[in-house]
């Protein structure tokens, strides 16, 4: 931890330029953890950062303990990146006593995590912020994000940080404080479960403002046949790697007496909230047609929430995103299909032809169906 208080309960933080000095010349000074009021130690080497640490092993809920260089070095840089220009305090104990953020700016509570976490303690963490009053900013610290070719390749803890912008699309704040800059991946779309199309910008800390924002100068412009390439891939690989016969999207479509491969254009399109589905929006979306009976957008909202709970689809946890949940995208895709004019499409005879005809399909549709995706 970088911050303590005294035996007079003033608040002292290691951070600054002369945070080493400081530490030394107070190394003899009782100071103790805000959050349990434990006696603490300054530990000021001259390898580690100086920093704050319980004199034995405790039982201390505070959420900066056990903390790695590289989790102290970035908290400094974001806390003076934000006095700058805002009033902070470093790890502020909230009146609740139930968890502290790295920063406190304000209503903002800025969280700098390295180290994975459980979704289920990411997720009651930002609860606990916003019943406070208080606004969560998450930002990554972890491992960069894997680049495959021209995709991201998103873990489902990486994802626990998207959030979503009506310019920006989903996006997703990180910070190195190696090479002292914040990369943001926007406009992030998924193309597969695990692969998306993004347009990615590296800022320096001195550069971005506080709150973060972000112009990404390049136009929107991704192709749509990418989508049906990687779609046409990844029933390749699903078939030939796995067992379908247990697959509850393939063999439903068996059942029903279609073949995958051949399954009508509009199936597995990108809409703008379809990162809150894990599964391939081929499989979510062939359930709407093939489940529904007068193709509103509540009765495909109702059909993917009971695919979830028979455990056929996987909601996307993104508390930072709440608005954004598979009702929404099932609804995006219906709006969707009303706007290009497509009620139910026919499946290809032949693979041949099935090529052909999504080609044709990206000369008809591809401007509206891309447009869609960011307002």
């Amino acid at each position: 931890m970088l911050a303590a208080v005294d035996i007079n309960g003033s608040s002292v933080v290691l951070a600054g330029t002369d945070a080493k000095q400081t530490a030394l010349s107070l190394k003899k000074t009782p100071h103790f953890c805000p959050q349990c009021g434990c006696p603490v130690v300054i530990k000021a080497g001259d390898v580690n950062i100086p920093h704050f640490a319980h004199e034995t092993y405790s039982s201390c809920d505070s959420f900066s303990e056990h903390e790695s260089p590289r989790h102290l070095a970035a908290k400094i840089d974001l806390f003076n990146w934000i006095t700058r220009t805002h009033d902070a305090v470093m790890e502020a104990r909230l009146p609740n006593g139930s968890q502290r953020p790295d920063i406190l700016s304000g209503t903002i509570a800025v969280e700098y995590q390295c180290s994975t976490i459980s979704a289920s303690l990411f997720r009651e963490r930002t609860k606990k912020y916003r019943v406070g009053g208080l606004n969560p900013f998450w930002i990554y610290g972890g491992p960069s994000i894997e680049r495959k070719g021209r995709y991201v390749k998103l873990t489902p803890f990486q994802r626990l940080f998207l959030r979503y912008h009506a310019q920006l699309g989903f996006y997703f704040i990180s910070y190195c404080p190696d090479l002292k800059f914040f990369t943001i991946y926007g406009r992030i779309i998924p193309v597969t479960i695990s692969l998306c199309l993004a347009v990615r910008l590296d800022v320096k800390v001195e550069d971005m403002p506080f709150p973060p924002s972000a112009v990404f100068l390049t136009e929107f412009t991704y192709p749509l046949a990418p989508f049906f390439d990687e779609k046409r891939k990844w029933i390749d690989q699903s078939l030939n790697y796995s067992n379908a016969r247990n697959h509850p999207f393939f063999r439903t479509v068996y059942e029903s007496g279609r073949n995958p491969h051949l399954l009508s254009e509009e199936i597995g399109l990108p809409v703008r909230s379809g990162m809150a589905i894990r599964n391939h929006a081929a499989e979510w979306q062939f359930y709407i047609a093939y489940d529904r009976k007068n193709g509103s957008a509540k009765e495909a909202a109702n059909i993917v929430r009971r695919r979830i709970q028979k455990g056929h689809l996987k909601e996307t946890i993104m508390p930072l995103a709440p608005m954004m949940t598979p009702e929404q995208a099932a609804e995006d895709y219906v709006a969707l299909l009303k706007e290009i004019k497509i009620k139910r499409g026919i499946d290809s005879q032949s693979r041949g032809g099935k090529i052909r005809r999504e080609e044709e399909f990206c000369l008809l549709h591809e401007k509206r169906i891309i447009d869609r995706l960011i307002f």
